[in-house]
Formats: structure tokens, sequence, C-alpha cells
């Protein structure tokens, strides 16, 4: 029996890295989860290594960008599971130059998937919520907690060179969580921003242009793997 048995997650980029460690700690906590990928192989491999542990998991492959991806995403969950508790938008990646250099393609390319990915995702996931929460108050039951976790950066807070979009939209994502606390904490909904420092994945070992979020930040920044960094998931 784990925390999180019966519950519903999905997780956006869970294919590989960060978000592929977090599915794999939620369903070890006995959660379900719909993992997400812009490839299917890295998808299917985060299902498989799920199911060999003995947990639920299904595929739900496409870019958080697309029009009408979040929708699928949600339904998803709904579809195969019954329902939805826990959201983690993960999915991202990193165009770094200084601001002289980044064109309006950088600019946008990385607040759209930063931050109005994850907006879109919320948005989605807001009727299946609410009509819950309903549900479970005309049958007289208490109202269930359900989470939402949203990955940002050190760089979100402290700024980092050559990262002007990325560090512009994880402060979005910050802004984006305390306001949506306010609204869904009528709903049971606890939601949060996890902010990362450097983290060794994929995207991190050999980088040919990325700049490293900054360290400067005293005692708030590690280097560290990704099994290390999943969040907690208790209360």
């Amino acid at each position: 029996m784990g925390n999180l048995d019966s519950k519903v997650a999905i997780v956006s980029g869970s294919g590989r890295g960060i978000g592929r460690e977090i599915a794999l700690k939620l369903a070890r906590e006995g959660a379900a989860v719909v993992v997400n990928d812009l490839d299917a192989e890295p998808a299917k491999d985060t299902v498989a290594a799920i199911e060999a542990q003995g947990g639920k998991a299904v595929a739900c492959v496409g870019s958080v960008t697309e029009e009408g991806f979040a929708e699928r995403f949600v339904a998803t969950a709904v579809d195969a599971f019954g329902g939805l508790d826990i959201i983690v938008n993960n999915a991202g990646y990193t165009w770094d130059t200084v601001i002289q250099k980044m064109t309006d393609e950088q600019w946008d390319a990385i607040l759209d998937v930063h931050l109005k990915a994850p907006f879109r995702i919320l948005r989605a996931a807001q009727p299946v919520i609410s009509a819950a929460v309903k549900q479970a108050k005309e049958a007289g039951e208490p109202v269930p907690c359900r989470k939402v976790v949203n990955i940002s950066s050190i760089a979100g807070l402290g700024g980092n060179i050559g990262q002007v979009n990325y560090a512009a939209a994880k402060a979005g994502v910050t802004g984006l969580t305390k306001t949506l606390a306010k609204e869904w904490g009528r709903y049971n909904v606890t939601v949060n921003t996890v902010a990362f420092g450097l983290i060794k994945t994929r995207l991190t070992e050999t980088p040919p242009t990325r700049t490293a979020p900054s360290t400067s930040r005293a005692g708030r920044s590690r280097s560290a793997s990704t099994p290390t960094c999943s969040p907690p998931w208790n209360g």
C-alpha cells in the first residue's frame, strides 16, 4: 500500500530526466500515471518501467504546446483511470542567448512551453476537478485533497545570464502558482512550485549552447542527479 493508492496523476515531459523520475516515484507510491513525451519511445519506456515495478500507466504522446493537447492529456487520465488528482507541469527545454541576440522565435518558444502550456493544462483540468468536488459534496463525502506541482528553476528566482526567456517564463510560473493556489483552495487543491537548481539530465550533460543556472544563491542550489530530485507527495 502506498501513500497515493487510487490517485491519478499526469506528468508532462515524463519520458526522460526529471519528469521520468517523478512519474516513477508517483507510481511507486500507488498512483496511476499518464506519461507524456514529445516522442513515443521515451513515453513507452517510462510506461514499461512503471508497469515493471507493478504500477499502472499509459502514454499520451505529443507536444504540450500543440493546440488541443491539454484537453487530450486530461481526457486520457479520465478515460484510462477515472479521474485526476495530481498534475505535474514539468515539460520544457532551454534555448539560450544574451538578450541582444535573442529572437522573437526564441522568446515565444520558451514562454509557450514553460508558461502557456501549464496554463492550458490547468485550464483544461478545472472542469474535471470542479465536477469531482461537486459530486463529492452532493454525496455528503469529504472532498479529497488534490495536488498541482509546477516545476520551476532557480533561474526564475534570481535570473541567469543568457536565459532571459527561460527566467521570465519560470518567474511567470511562480505567479501562476500563487494565483491558482488562491483560486483552487476552495476545491481543496494544493498548488506549489518546485524550483530546481542544476540537475544532471540528458539536456544538461553536454549542452553546446546552454548556460547552467547560477549557483550564487547560497544554500539554494546544488548539483544533483535525477533519482534524487523527485518531490515528496505526502500530505
